[in-house]
């Protein structure tokens, strides 16, 4: 077969790829089909979800706004979920932050390895709406965060960063998050 029927072939198939792959995918996407596994249901066939307002019952101030923004940012990525007030929602969740600390790794500061870890813990439960039944509950949940120092000291102070709120919150919210679509 000569070199340039080849190219001409080949020119004209990719012509029908560079066409059809497109259309492909606004068919598949327009007829509401998703990637398995990318938009997982939640329990019992709900469609919608409310989520509480967080109990905070740390000394940290903020604390439980940031866990319920976080919470609400991960649930609105899950096309198959529906976030609406508690009041109108199939499912209503329930987080309570019941306890940060921190805690050194035991080591004094002349020693070489280091740093502070902070602990937040908590509750979260589902309930249905309609009749109030309690679908899963947690009453133990817990998050930490490593804090390492450059030099390899231990930290001096236990006190928690914007940053380390930040990330214990982000941490609570996607285990929260995990438990209810991966493992329920």
């Amino acid at each position: 077969m000569n070199k340039s029927k080849i190219l001409f072939a080949w020119g004209s198939f990719s012509k029908q790829i560079d066409f059809f792959f497109p259309v492909l995918i606004l068919f598949v996407a327009g007829c509401g089909y998703s990637i398995m596994g990318g938009n997982p249901p939640l329990p019992m066939e709900a469609k919608s979800i409310g989520i509480q307002p967080v109990e905070n019952h740390t000394f940290v101030a903020g604390l439980d706004t940031k866990t319920n923004a976080a919470i609400k940012n991960l649930l609105e990525t899950n096309a198959s979920v529906e976030i609406v007030p508690a009041a109108k929602a199939d499912l209503q969740l329930t987080i309570s932050l019941n306890e940060i600390r921190s805690k050194t790794s035991g080591l004094d500061s002349l020693q070489s390895a280091g740093g502070v870890v902070f602990y937040l813990s908590g509750s979260v439960e589902l309930n249905q709406r309609v009749d109030g039944k309690m679908i899963w509950r947690e009453k133990n949940l817990s998050v930490e965060v490593a804090e390492g120092n450059s030099n390899g000291l231990a930290a001096n102070s236990l006190e928690l960063s914007q940053e380390h709120l930040d990330e214990l919150s982000q941490l609570f919210a996607e285990k929260i998050y995990h438990r209810l679509f991966l493992e329920f």
